[in-house]
């Protein structure tokens, strides 16, 4: 399927300096997307996958054997598969709420992949806004 559909349904102002926040529902898709978001510039720091789905953790996580996500190891800083407290903390330090990691964890228990994308530029021209030097 492939969608990218964007979680933060909220408009933050650019000073909170949120991530971005993309679901994807294969593993095809986030690969495309991340490689689409390196090639526009996007530094592999700024850009971490979250999955819950046993098979698709495996793929994108990297701890499966052989996975069609190989590329993304080069491409990604950080790759998650926790739950619970662990998820929590995690999306906590990225700044979001209880009622947005709630969101967000619906969605991996769901099958759904996260992309964070953690760069205040990019996050602003996602937005719409741009930042002022």
């Amino acid at each position: 399927m492939g969608s990218n559909d964007d979680l933060n349904s909220q408009q933050p102002d650019v000073t909170s300096q949120k991530p971005i926040v993309k679901a994807f529902h294969d593993d095809i898709g986030v690969l495309n997307h991340v490689q689409k978001l390196a090639s526009e510039g996007v530094p592999k720091r700024a850009l971490h996958i979250f999955a819950h789905d046993a098979e698709g953790a495996d793929e994108v996580v990297g701890t499966g054997a052989g996975g069609t996500l190989k590329g993304v190891r080069e491409l990604v800083a950080e790759r998650y598969n926790e739950r619970d407290d662990e998820l929590r903390e995690r999306f906590q330090r990225y700044g979001f709420d209880s009622d947005e990691i709630e969101k967000f964890e619906c969605e991996l228990d769901n099958g759904a992949i996260l992309l964070v994308i953690d760069e205040p530029d990019r996050c602003a021209d996602y937005k719409g806004k741009r930042r002022t030097p």
